[in-house]
């Protein structure tokens, strides 16, 4: 029979404690930092949840795709599903097997476009300046009859258009029924104009479930056709509180949109709209209002990539991702400058402001990475913290400094020693020095580093000290 033993007299195991934390929920800054859950963070950068999750893992690497073209990327979308498409400058180009070729040269600013039927598949491209154009995948010609519009959308039936010069920007024009050269035909071709109480012009037009969503600023309507081949169209407003800020951000998820609001993310459905952005709210309080034109948003068919031109910046510096699977935010990168992208069979691309396009997750992980946890083990007497066991993936290559801090972030310890890579997941223990970390009410911990790297969990044993009077 074992025989139990006690501890040896002296011994205070008053106490004693043990708490492990999982970083599965993402970031959450909308909150003070006792508020959170314990499984999310108060700040972070270099993840992503398309590989590993609910492991903390960082994100991948975007490569270079062909060429830069030397100036600022003005649009990237598709032919199809058969060629990339972008705009650099004033340059329009599409993607021959990895390199970039020429289609025709034209005003340097921000294009639109649109996949529709012109005498057999054609990609319908407009700025607002120059005359409308078509490109068939080997030929581009005008377009003369359509209205000069910054802002297009098409279904199945009729290309619509809005945003063209001259007019009041609220008014959506749309061609005849499958003829995308004829928009004056009686009966089969028009336009219908947006009022709303505050005015404003269109800001994004997208086909979602059958309808045209068309925003403004501060408010949305749906545009419903009746199902006759002639002109027949209802415009139904659906709020006068959600807009969204530009057609970029405006993404067809395939269950939902979502798109960046003055005030928030949303996403929706059905002709309504629901917030999701307290998670990232200190972002989108520090978006640089003066160059939010430039912010963008893509999606690889489940998570929602949005980057935002935050603090100072003039191109969007922050790449936030949305994951609509679990409902959490993550930082994926900073610096990026992406002003467009796409998903396009089955791999995401991005243009930035220097004319480079990128696939976005063309390489295993190799860049900078910080996560933040909130503060725990509030609320209660001060507590010596013993050592951390950390459960993670560091193959060779990464790095990785663990510290604490016991004043919400102002002062940071460095605890533990230097990170042994393993090509297979791994337990470190981490020491925290009583004569580097002094006694505290609460800690909180940063991970950082560069490289691949996936913390699956780790644990802090502490003792509550006894209170002093």
């Amino acid at each position: 029979m074992a025989q139990w033993a006690t501890y040896p007299k002296g011994i205070d195991t008053r106490g004693d404690s043990r708490e492990e934390v999982r970083l599965t929920g993402g970031i959450y800054s909308g909150a003070n930092s006792f508020d959170i859950k314990d499984e999310q963070s108060v700040n972070e950068y270099g993840w992503d949840t398309d590989i590993n999750y609910p492991a903390k893992s960082t994100a991948l690497t975007p490569t270079a795709y062909g060429a830069s073209g030397g100036a600022v990327t003005r649009l990237l979308t598709s032919f199809g599903n058969v060629h990339l498409v972008r705009a650099v400058g004033a340059t329009l180009q599409y993607d021959n097997a990895g390199t970039w070729t020429n289609i025709g040269t034209y005003t340097d600013t921000n294009w639109g476009a649109a996949n529709f039927d012109v005498g057999g598949a054609a990609l319908i491209l407009t700025n607002g300046t120059d005359t409308v154009k078509y490109w068939n995948g080997s030929a581009i010609a005008d377009l003369s009859a359509a209205p000069k519009g910054r802002i297009i959308a098409a279904d199945n039936l009729r290309v619509f258009m809005s945003g063209v010069t001259g007019e009041d920007g609220d008014i959506i024009h749309y061609c005849k029924f499958q003829d995308a050269t004829d928009w004056t035909a009686a009966e089969n071709a028009g336009f219908v104009q947006y009022f709303t109480a505050n005015g404003g012009p269109v800001t994004a037009m997208i086909t979602f479930s059958g309808q045209i969503w068309v925003f403004k600023k501060d408010a949305f309507a749906l545009i419903y056709h009746t199902g006759d081949a002639r002109a027949f169209y209802r415009l139904v407003p659906s709020s006068d509180n959600i807009g969204c800020v530009n057609n970029k951000t405006l993404v067809d998820m395939g269950t939902a949109l979502m798109w960046l609001a003055n005030d928030d993310v949303y996403i929706g459905a059905a002709g309504s709209a629901n917030r999701i952005g307290e998670p990232v709210r200190t972002f989108i309080n520090r978006i640089n209002q003066a160059y939010v034109s430039t912010a963008c948003a893509f999606s690889d068919g489940i998570r929602y990539y949005l980057n935002l031109p935050i603090d100072g910046a003039t191109t969007p510096n922050i790449r936030l991702v949305y994951d609509q699977r679990y409902n959490l935010w993550t930082v994926s990168r900073l610096n990026e400058g992406y002003l467009f992208g796409l998903d396009f069979n089955g791999a995401v691309y991005a243009g930035n402001n220097s004319g480079h396009t990128y696939n976005v997750k063309g390489a295993a992980s190799s860049g900078a990475f910080m996560v933040e946890t909130k503060d725990f083990d509030r609320s209660e007497a001060e507590k010596e913290y013993n050592e951390m066991h950390v459960q993670m993936y560091a193959p060779s290559g990464t790095s990785l400094t663990i510290q604490a801090s016991i004043d919400q972030g102002s002062t940071w310890y460095t605890i533990g020693d230097p990170v042994t890579a393993s090509a297979s997941a791994q337990n470190q223990n981490v020491i925290v020095p009583l004569d580097v970390v002094p006694l505290a009410n609460w800690i909180r911990f940063r991970f950082s580093g560069t490289g691949e790297f996936r913390l699956y969990g780790f644990e802090r044993y502490f003792k509550t000290m006894p209170v002093q009077y």
